[in-house]
């Protein structure tokens, strides 16, 4: 994150000696520091370095001064930074103000700075605030890690210390030796949060999945101990937007509960009792980070959302590649004939042939041309030159581009953070396989294979079948530099890549396939307790498994059955439906969000189900024989008759039972999704019936009809229910259900 120069200040200001300690001039230095008069604060700390050129404070001081003096300020402070330094070589905080002016400068020469500057902190107090999190963010590289093992390891009987080698031995893959240290300073502190999540991290990255699991069941467990935010760290590159804004709201308490329905929503196989993706995701880090580094995260690309924002628009050589290499595909005939701009028959094809051939060449090629054209001298294919000799208007027409209004404001403003980058000191293309896995296709370079311009490993296109084709590029080696920009990033050239873009940035999926493609329709019914709610789950197809996921607590309870339907029951209030389906072994998934309503005191409908009518319409009848004989993909055959069934809630009693008044609205539809929403039906055919209405187990009445078949030719239907309460006069909610007959 870029430092500016009010935050710089503050972390100056609070690293100073304390007031009482300093002499006259340096007190009244870090006054006007504070109150942002520099060039005062440089006077005082001048006089005083003047007057003792031995005291590293002063020079400290007059550093801090320097740092406010924009924009040259900062390599002055630099060297008396460096001057401190040499005055006290056993003091850490002259070499944390070097990486303070390291982190403000930026860039190659910034990351030096402060990589020098924080190795010098950390060899000299390793737990220095700040400087441990800060050189996290700089070095990703082996090289990197092995140097802070050995600067740490006289360190090591410190558990603080102990624990950041075991880090760096797990970056390093070195999983056992990381263990052993871990182990050996749990034994000391069992509870320590991070500790057991590094230790959970450590396992699954080995493949030890079921040791994995446990570290992780203790680490949620003692979740509200994570000061340290560990556990958040390790998800944060897979978070949804709601659910980065989500977290800071968490209670501490709640953190282990939270993180537990996390996980529970990316469960990829409810059949197998187990949720895989927590091992899956540390499986892909592991991949991600030896692979896909962040190397260069003091550029401003990724350290301010402006100069992020600033580097989005393609410059104009990575303007001419895409068109040269990736939208013209095939070249032009040697003849010179180009079909006509009105008869293009796509975009790609007006890229093509729109603009003429001279279009699709690069700078200096047309430079080149054009001078050739003045001298009549010079080389020139053929085809160049009957183009010239055509001299059209768009024979030397600039590279055509559609402007294509890129704007981060319309992607969510959380998953355009560049904080995902620094967070998990991933790339672009590190975090996409931190979501996303291993894509199903890889290209290198160009479609073009005809021009050898077009084969680069500088652009890279991932294609994954729920985001379409996630195109990188490093932008400064085709924007003879326009853009400075060093790193693999995501570059879309085209609407359906900027929107692969925004679905990778804000959404994960697991690599368990499930091609089994279903239907799920819900339906809600007062549980028996009456405070609950008992949400019907019911499948077009296979085996069903199903869960409810709060906000806090993880699954709830797992409900399987071989018939397609099952029944959660749970409080009122909102939830992730998971429902998972097999079928001759292949799996299907869905996701969807559900709201369980209270049915209340007043009278209320449950919501309805339909079948086949079986035996007398007037026989008893329960949820449980209904749903055992469900229709589950609703639809029917011409000639059935069709069972409907519902309870009634709340009405008022009088004696033994209760009377009411239901009514029914059968529409025949074209249009079932608009009609749904209307609130009065022309047209429909109306059935009304008044109910004596009896009590099944104390709890509700049975509102049942069934449909005859001259009343339901083949079509699409939407059947509504009401119902009025025959002693109080009070309706009921409305209920609707849909229907085809074939």
């Amino acid at each position: 994150m870029l430092l500016q120069a009010t935050a710089v200040v503050a972390i100056l200001l609070g690293s100073l000696p304390p007031q009482d300690t300093l002499p006259q001039l340096l007190r009244e230095s870090a006054d006007a520091l504070a109150a942002g008069r520099t060039k005062d604060a440089i006077d005082f700390a001048s006089r005083h370095t003047r007057a003792n050129p031995r005291d590293p404070r002063g020079f400290l001081a007059l550093g801090d001064a320097y740092m406010g003096w924009y924009p040259d300020g900062r390599f002055r402070a630099l060297a008396h930074y460096r001057t401190a330094q040499r005055l006290t070589p056993r003091d850490p905080v002259p070499f944390y103000r070097e990486a303070m002016v390291g982190l403000r400068v930026g860039g190659a020469d910034g990351e030096r700075l402060a990589a020098d500057g924080l190795e010098n902190v950390i060899e000299r107090d390793p737990l220095f605030p700040d400087a441990w999190q800060s050189w996290l963010i700089l070095f990703r590289n082996g090289g990197g890690r092995r140097a802070m093992i050995e600067r740490l390891l006289p360190h090591a009987s410190r558990p603080e210390v102990a624990a950041r080698i075991a880090r760096m031995y797990m970056e390093e893959e070195r999983y056992p030796a990381a263990d052993s240290i871990l182990d050996r300073i749990l034994a000391h502190d069992p509870r320590n949060v991070a500790w057991l999540a590094l230790s959970a991290q450590s396992a699954f990255e080995a493949g030890d999945v079921d040791v994995g699991a446990a570290f992780y069941r203790r680490a949620l467990v003692e979740g509200e101990h994570d000061s340290t935010e560990a556990l958040w760290a390790q998800v944060v590159g897979i978070v949804t937007p709601e659910e980065y804004r989500d977290w800071p709201g968490v209670p501490p308490a709640a953190r282990g509960a939270w993180l537990e329905s996390f996980w529970a929503r990316r469960n990829p196989n409810l059949f197998t009792g187990v949720n895989g993706r927590i091992a899956e995701h540390f499986a892909r880090w592991r991949y991600a980070r030896k692979h896909f580094p962040l190397l260069y995260p003091l550029t401003l690309y990724h350290r301010s959302n402006l100069g992020r924002t600033l580097g989005l628009e393609p410059s104009t050589g990575e303007r001419e590649f895409h068109q040269r290499c990736e939208l013209y595909e095939i070249l032009p005939s040697s003849s010179g004939a180009f079909p006509s701009l009105a008869t293009a028959a796509s975009i790609t094809e007006r890229f093509r042939t729109g603009a003429g051939v001279l279009a699709h060449l690069t700078r200096d090629e047309k430079e080149a041309a054009a001078r050739g054209r003045r001298s009549g001298k010079g080389p020139m294919p053929n085809l160049i030159r009957e183009a010239l000799q055509q001299d059209g208007p768009f024979a030397f027409a600039p590279t055509v581009f559609m402007p294509l209004g890129f704007d981060l404001n319309r992607m969510d403003s959380t998953a355009a953070r560049i904080g995902y980058n620094l967070a998990t000191g991933l790339s672009d293309r590190g975090v996409t396989h931190l979501r996303y896995g291993a894509p199903d296709r890889q290209l290198l370079g160009g479609n073009n294979t005809a021009d050898p311009s077009c084969s680069t490993d500088e652009l890279e296109r991932w294609h994954y079948p729920e985001l379409g084709w996630v195109r990188f590029v490093k932008p400064n080696a085709f924007s003879q530099g326009e853009r400075v920009i060093p790193e693999m990033v995501f570059r879309p050239m085209s609407f359906e890549q900027f929107e692969a873009v925004k679905t990778a940035l804000s959404t994960d999926e697991t690599s368990e396939p499930a091609p089994l493609e279903f239907g799920v329709w819900t339906a809600q019914f007062r549980a028996d307790d009456d405070r609950r709610t008992a949400l019907a789950v019911v499948s077009t197809r296979g085996r069903v498994a199903a869960t409810l996921v709060g906000s806090t607590g993880g699954v709830r309870g797992t409900m399987e059955s071989d018939r397609g339907a099952v029944v959660l029951v749970d409080d009122p209030g909102g939830y992730a439906l998971l429902a998972h389906v097999k079928d001759a072994e292949r799996l299907g998934r869905l996701k969807r969000g559900v709201s369980l309503r209270a049915f209340g005191d007043g009278p209320a409908l449950s919501d309805l189900l339909l079948a086949r009518a079986w035996g007398p319409a007037g026989e008893s009848l329960d949820r449980a024989t209904m749903l055992a004989r469900v229709q589950r993909d609703l639809r029917f055959t011409q000639g059935d008759t069709l069972r409907l069934y519902s309870e009634v809630y709340g009405l008022a009693r009088e004696g033994s039972g209760s009377g009411y008044r239901a009514r029914y609205s059968l529409l025949r539809t074209d249009d079932p999704e608009s009609d749904v929403r209307r609130d009065t039906w022309t047209g429909a055919m109306i059935v009304e019936a008044v109910r004596p209405g009896w009590w099944a187990h104390d709890q509700y009445v049975v509102e049942t009809l069934d449909l005859k078949p001259e009343w339901i030719a083949r079509g699409t239907y939407l059947l509504r229910v009401t119902m009025v309460d025959g002693t109080s006069g009070r309706h009921s909610n409305t209920a609707t259900i849909a229907f085809e007959v074939r």
